[in-house]
């Protein structure tokens, strides 16, 4: 047994260079398709379909921070307009002070039942509008359209009687309630995304299989080329979430102030999902990796060796 062994460790130091250079040529490969695989499969099951797009974003309706951010934009666009171009002091103070009021007002409305539907129905149209293949679509901005809460803002504005200065005009229209949340040319970088979202999906994980299975086949100790995949996979899942929160605060940056909360919103919902296998995966790379390290060190411990060899 002992010179079985011997003759084990001796075919080790003599096998090919190549075998061990493809091998983990493959692993790296295998670490850098998983996490493209997992999130283009997570957008064709999520983002893709408009219905489960909307069913998922829904509950952001509730979140206070989103109805705080919408009754802030209306705010702040209604501010802009009411002080004009170059105003004064005393206009920019008393516009301020209106925009406060409005945006108290907005806020009980936005606090609504009717508000959980415009939300759902806007955020559908603006789905169908970056995903469809609309001629309309590409080189336009997306918007979250809030317009069919004009009349009840309205009707609240006319209720709590806002006092609006003589030279004034508090003039509400539906453009001042469309909130934009991509700009044009991120929009279409979202567009050709999801266009090459497939290919891009079903050639990630081919390599991510394919590589796998090299690079276990081709390693001379395949149990530790296992626990090198196992721990190669957590990394590439802390990568993962590195990376989302990259690219989400890169999202919520375009946005602007205006759109910021509700985009900031949209991807914690939607991406909810995305976030737990990710830290699944992590954990099961790290459990296999912990499994093999053991399996290594109990086939070659001294008790086990003495013992087979009595």
């Amino acid at each position: 047994m002992a010179s079985s062994r011997a003759d084990q460790d001796m075919s080790k130091r003599l096998s090919p260079i190549w075998r061990r250079i493809l091998s983990w040529v493959f692993l790296i490969l295998f670490c850098l398709a998983v996490p493209v695989a997992l999130v283009t499969g997570w957008a064709r099951l999520t983002v893709v379909n408009e219905n489960v797009y909307v069913k998922t974003v829904g509950a952001a309706a509730d979140d206070p921070q989103v109805q705080l951010g919408i009754s802030r934009a209306v705010a702040t666009r209604v501010e802009a307009r009411l002080a004009g171009d170059n105003p004064s002091a005393t206009e920019a103070l008393q516009s301020r002070v209106v925009a406060e009021a409005l945006g108290e007002v907005t806020r009980s409305v936005v606090a609504s039942e009717k508000f959980h539907q415009t939300w759902e129905e806007a955020n559908r149209k603006a789905h169908s509008f970056l995903a469809s293949e609309l001629r309309e679509g590409p080189g336009q901005p997306v918007t979250l359209d809030f317009s069919p809460l004009l009349d009840d803002i309205q009707a609240q504005v006319a209720a709590a009687d806002i006092d609006v200065p003589p030279d004034l005009d508090l003039d509400l229209d539906a453009e001042a309630l469309q909130i934009e949340v991509l700009d044009a040319e991120t929009a279409d970088r979202v567009r050709r995304g999801l266009m090459r979202l497939d290919l891009a999906f079903t050639t990630a994980l081919a390599v991510a299989l394919l590589s796998l299975i090299l690079s276990v086949g081709l390693a001379i100790d395949r149990l530790a080329a296992i626990g090198r995949a196992g721990f190669g996979l957590a990394i590439a899942m802390v990568g993962l979430m590195a990376l989302m929160l990259v690219t989400q605060g890169w999202l919520t940056g375009r946005a602007g102030a205006d759109g910021g909360v509700a985009v900031d919103a949209i991807l914690d919902a939607i991406s909810q999902g995305l976030r737990v296998s990710t830290v699944a995966l992590a954990l099961l790379g790290l459990l296999m990796a912990g499994l093999c390290a053991g399996l290594r060190a109990l086939r070659g411990s001294p008790t086990r060796r003495t013992v087979v060899e009595g």
